[in-house]
């Protein structure tokens, strides 16, 4: 009997053979695991939907919602590189479209933004491990600087869940290259772009460490093994469709889908040379180590894992270890150097570390002996301490400037301030005219209060000035230079009036976290007990008798 020998499948054949409906694919997992998943993205959720709007609006986010809101009113909008991206602008409208503008919804798409952080693990079991993708995306989900971020209406949680799902698609597209893959590169390179100008560091950071990868892969075989079949199999088609994704979706983004062409040079030329410009402004104030003291002090836990995980995943996969210690030295680095330091910038640096981290419990999980049992001891201190330092800053001190990752932020006499006089607009019956409130626009005093009293007959002057008009309106909102010259002028005699607290900070004096007494450390990181004052700026709320 003659034998047939078998055909060896082709290569579309295979691809053929590979692809499943969604029916077949769940189908294949495994159903204990995605109900982990499922539980997972709904506790993310819930943590960051609770009493949303609630704080009061930082400055910073009370422009992102303002000037969205005008997007929303107007349908007009021009790139402004002060105010970053256009996308968010986009994103927040279309929540003001679909369920009404209010301080929720101002910050409900940076919420469903950092809880999307959570499922983009998933796409990481494969490359980095099953229990590695699922603690990272614990450690995405309640973490308290992710966590905080994902409930802070700024761009920084939109680059941090683009720069995730960036690099699934990069490490994917190395384990199992498909001729999709560039096209996603694109999509996701042009939304970064739309998002915040640090894309440019970041695409510095990653170019850097792949240009070096294939110059390394001449002499080492594995990383040969990965980077030349993901660049080759795509094929000329996969990488034309790159090109074409990215120049597609930047050009709508920063033309404002076609109504503004200038909006390409801004996008390129404007916005790089706007904020190398900002570099001596040194906006923030902070000392070059402030990020590191973000992360020795609020997620040490995390650094300490991150460095198990690195070491792990060095005998597995050395180019992705590689890679994510890279990303976060240069990140590290850059950061510390650029003029402008805010905390939200952290996300930057910790995003490689989460992923480092979720490894490290992995290593831990999988040792035996005395190993495994010191480790998963070490493993319940740092999710207690990582608890207690997100319900700190989330729930109890979102307003504090004693929480490193709070920067200059509203009191939350602000938002007092402003439900007192929305209420008073709203007590207007409808014989009476609209309330009038002014406020005093000196010292950047119109944010937050552009934001609060959008649907009131409000205007802003800087009444710093000595040839400014006597005030008429029903409410003033003063800051303290203003309110004494115009009280020695005799112009509140027809108000009542009190002090409140606007902004709050804390500068912090490094050179005493460790001294004098080396104690000031962990004192902080248990008790969040400052070694040096807090400090803030006051205003006046006068309302006519």
């Amino acid at each position: 009997m003659t034998e047939i020998a078998a055909t060896p499948a082709t290569p579309v054949t295979t691809e053929k053979a590979r692809r499943r409906s969604p029916a077949q694919w769940f189908a294949d997992q495994d159903k204990r695991e995605l109900a982990v998943w499922g539980a997972l993205l709904a506790l993310g959720l819930v943590v960051r939907f609770i009493a949303l709007g609630e704080r009061a609006f930082h400055h910073d986010e009370s422009q992102d919602a303002y000037f969205s809101y005008l997007f929303r009113q107007t349908g007009d909008y021009e790139y402004n590189p002060l105010l970053h991206g256009p996308l968010r602008f986009y994103l927040t409208a279309l929540m003001y479209v679909t369920f009404g503008d209010s301080d929720f919804t101002a910050r409900l798409a940076p919420a469903l933004m950092g809880a999307a952080m959570i499922p983009l693990c998933w796409g990481l079991r494969s490359v980095i491990g099953r229990v590695a993708a699922c603690a990272a995306a614990v450690f995405f989900a309640f973490g308290p600087s992710f966590l905080y971020f994902s409930r802070f209406a700024r761009e920084d949680i939109y680059f941090a869940s683009l720069t995730l799902a960036l690099i699934v698609v990069i490490w994917r597209g190395i384990d199992r290259p498909r001729k999709y893959h560039p096209a996603l590169i694109g999509v996701l390179f042009a939304l970064l772009f739309g998002t915040k100008e640090t894309m440019f560091i970041s695409l510095f950071a990653m170019g850097l460490f792949f240009i070096v990868a294939l110059l390394l892969s001449i002499f080492v075989q594995s990383w040969r093994a990965q980077l030349i079949p993901a660049l080759v199999r795509p094929g000329v088609d996969g990488w034309g469709y790159f090109l074409a994704a990215f120049a597609g979706v930047f050009t709508l983004l920063f033309t404002t889908f076609l109504t503004h062409p200038s909006g390409l040079y801004d996008g390129v030329v404007t916005g790089l040379d706007y904020w190398l410009g900002q570099h001596e402004v040194g906006r923030g104030g902070e000392h070059p180590t402030f990020y590191w003291w973000i992360i020795a002090t609020v997620e040490w836990p995390i650094l300490i894992l991150a460095g198990i995980g690195a070491v792990s995943l060095w005998s597995r996969n050395g180019m992705l270890s590689a890679f994510l210690v890279f990303y976060f030295v240069v990140n590290l680095i850059v950061y510390a150097v650029a003029g402008e330091k805010f905390a939200w910038l952290v996300l930057h640096q910790l995003l490689p570390l989460i992923l480092l981290a979720g490894v490290g419990v992995q290593a831990i999980w999988e040792a035996r002996g005395v190993l495994r049992a010191a480790g998963l001891a070490f493993a319940a201190l740092a999710a207690v301490y990582l608890a207690l330092s997100s319900w700190w800053v989330n729930h109890d001190r979102g307003t504090d400037p004693r929480e490193f990752l709070v920067s200059t932020q509203s009191s939350e006499q602000v938002k007092q301030v402003a439900d007192q006089v929305l209420a008073l607009a709203e007590s207007r019956g409808p014989t009476q005219p609209p309330l009038t409130v002014t406020v005093d626009s000196a010292e950047g005093a119109t944010f937050p209060y552009a934001w609060y009293f959008r649907h009131l007959q409000s205007g802003y002057i800087d009444y710093h000035q000595e040839n400014a008009a006597p005030p008429t309106s029903d409410v003033l909102i003063l800051t303290d230079t203003s309110k004494a010259r115009m009280e020695a002028a005799g112009q509140l005699a027809p108000y009542d009036g009190r002090q409140f607290d606007f902004r709050i900070w804390w500068v912090r004096e490094y050179d005493k976290i460790n001294t004098p007494n080396p104690t000031n450390w962990f004192n902080y990181v248990t008790k969040r007990e400052v070694w040096n004052p807090t400090g803030g700026m006051k205003e006046w709320l006068y309302i006519k008798r």
